[in-house]
C-alpha cells in the first residue's frame, strides 16, 4: 500500500522496511513449524528439525532482523537532519538516494550470509537415537573457519546497529523538545510553517515510535549478540549449545514481535495510510 501514496523517502524505506518485516515473520513460521515437538516423533522423518530449521531460517532471520535494524538508523538519521536542517535536507535526502541506501543497507548485510553458506550445508549425517543417516548440518572440511568470520561480521553489525538506534532515537527526542519549545514562542513562525509542522510531527512520531519499540523488542537479540561475542563456547555446536538455543528462541520471539507491530503502528498513525488501506481493501469487501 506505500506505493499507492506519494512517493517519498519516508515512503520508501518504509516499503523495505515491511518487506523486510514481512520476509522475518515468514521465517519464524517455519521455524516454528520446525521446533514442534511432535516430528520427533514421525519414524519417516529424514530431516534433524534443529539443524534444518537452523539453516533455512535461523541464518536468514539474522540477516533479516539486521536489516530492519539498519533501515530504521537510516530512518531515525534522516528524522534527525529534517529537525536539524528542516531547509536542506529535501535535497541532501531525495527518493533516489534513499532507493541507494535501501540497496546497501541489503547488501551490506546479506554478505555475511556468503562465510556462514560457504563454512556448511545440508547433507547427511548419522543419528545415533534414529540409528541412520537423516539431513542436517554438515560442515565443509577445509572452510570451516569462515563460520567464525561470519558470525563476527553478523554480530558487529547488529551491535553497531543497535546502539545507533539508541543514540539516534535520544538525539531525535531532544530535537523534537527544542523545535515544540521554540515553536510555541514563535507564535508568526509556527502560523507560517503549520502544515509543514503537521506533516514532518506525524513522521517523526511514528519513526519515534518504530524506533523505541525495535530498542525494546531487540534487547534479547543484542544480549544474544553480546553474549555470542565474549564467551567462545556459546555456539549451535558449542558446550554451551543448550543456553544458546534458549536465548536465540527469546530473541526469535522479540525479534516476530518488532517485524509485526512496525504496519500497525504505520496504520495506526498515519492517515494517508489508513485512507489507502480502506480504498484497496474495505471497498472491495463492500456488496455492489
Amino acid at each position: 500500500m506505500f506505493y499507492k501514496q506519494t512517493i517519498t523517502t519516508v515512503a520508501i524505506s518504509f516499503i523495505a522496511l515491511s518487506i523486510t518485516d514481512l520476509i522475518n515473520v515468514i521465517l519464524m513460521e517455519w521455524v516454528s513449524i520446525s521446533s514442534y515437538p511432535s516430528l520427533l516423533t514421525f519414524n519417516d522423518l529424514i530431516i534433524f528439525p534443529r539443524d534444518f530449521s537452523y539453516m533455512t531460517a535461523g541464518f536468514p532471520h539474522g540477516c533479516m532482523s539486521r536489516i530492519t535494524a539498519w533501515i530504521t538508523v537510516y530512518m531515525t538519521a534522516e528524522r534527525c537532519l529534517c529537525v536539524a536542517l528542516p531547509l536542506r535536507v529535501k535535497f541532501l535526502i531525495t527518493p533516489r538516494r534513499t532507493l541507494v541506501a535501501m540497496f546497501f543497507i541489503y547488501a551490506f548485510n546479506l554478505l555475511p550470509l556468503v562465510p556462514l553458506y560457504l563454512s556448511s550445508g545440508l547433507g547427511w549425517k548419522y543419528s545415533a537415537v534414529r540409528n541412520k543417516s537423516l539431513i542436517g548440518r554438515v560442515y565443509t572440511a577445509d572452510l570451516s573457519y569462515l563460520e567464525n568470520i561470519g558470525y563476527f561480521i553478523s554480530t558487529v553489525l547488529m551491535m553497531v546497529a543497535f546502539i545507533a538506534v539508541i543514540v539516534l532515537t535520544v538525539v531525535l527526542t531532544v530535537q523534537l523538545h527544542k523545535m515544540t519549545k521554540w515553536r510555541n514562542k514563535n507564535s508568526a513562525a509556527k502560523d507560517g510553517q503549520k502544515n509543514i509542522t503537521a506533516k514532518e510531527k506525524v513522521a517523526l512520531r511514528t519513526v519515534l515510535v518504530i524506533a523505541c519499540v525495535l530498542v525494546i523488542t531487540f534487547i534479547p537479540s543484542f544480549t544474544f549478540c553480546w553474549i555470542f561475542f565474549v564467551v567462545p563456547d556459546f555456539r549451535p555446536n558449542g558446550r554451551l549449545k543448550d543456553a544458546f538455543f534458549v536465548i536465540a528462541s527469546f530473541a526469535f520471539l522479540f525479534d516476530s514481535l518488532n517485524a509485526s507491530t512496525s504496519t500497525v503502528l504505520y496504520f495506526k498513525m498515519n492517515s494517508s495510510y489508513r485512507k489507502t488501506f480502506h480504498r484497496l481493501f474495505l471497498k472491495s469487501l463492500t456488496p455492489k
